[in-house]
């Protein structure tokens, strides 16, 4: 990833969205709803993909599914839940 163009974008958007939909299948109804955790994923995956060719390192997109993974670790960890679903 070299320049930060429409084909980077979708594969970024693409790598959020897989991955928060894999987040949500995997940790099933202990997290946020499944619209939130796809945001989430896109949001961390572009972030950090884009920040990633800003500073022209290699891995963009190792470190966006990193950065992906953050931010929904951060997202549903400090997700609170309802009395009635203790």
């Amino acid at each position: 990833m070299e320049v930060l163009d429409g084909t980077t974008i979708f594969w970024l958007l693409a790598l959020g969205l897989l991955v928060g939909g894999v987040v949500k299948l995997v940790m099933w109804n202990t997290t946020v709803d499944l619209i939130y955790n796809l945001a989430a994923g896109v949001v961390g995956s572009i972030l950090v993909g884009g920040l990633t060719v800003a500073l022209d390192l290699p891995g963009g997109m190792l470190f966006a599914f990193l950065g992906s993974l953050s931010i929904l670790f951060i997202l549903n960890v400090f997700h609170m839940q309802s009395q009635k679903a203790h």
